[in-house]
């Protein structure tokens, strides 16, 4: 993504999500954190927290030829190795 589209993005979550936390804040005349349905006005940052998780940097790959890479039946101690039969005498 490109980073100024990404700090634009970044700064208006940002904006918004403190401008509804005002919001909230200034609705003196309700009980919304003693009531059970104040749960109702706080469902809306949900998606504040969505846009900044994508907007975070995924993981990168680990590199090529690591161990990782491996298929997980190739090592020694496969799970076959473990559960076969004793051999017969």
């Amino acid at each position: 993504m490109n980073p100024t589209l990404k700090r634009v993005i970044w700064l208006l979550n940002t904006a918004g999500f403190v401008f509804y936390l005002v919001w909230l804040a200034t609705m003196s005349n309700q009980h919304i954190l003693r009531e059970q349905d104040g749960i109702v006005y706080f469902l809306p940052v949900i998606p504040f927290f969505f846009v900044y998780m994508l907007l975070f940097s995924p993981k990168p790959p680990p590199p090529s030829g690591s161990p990782t890479d491996s298929p997980p039946d190739s090592t020694p101690d496969s799970i076959d190795d473990h559960f076969s039969a004793p051999p017969e005498s």
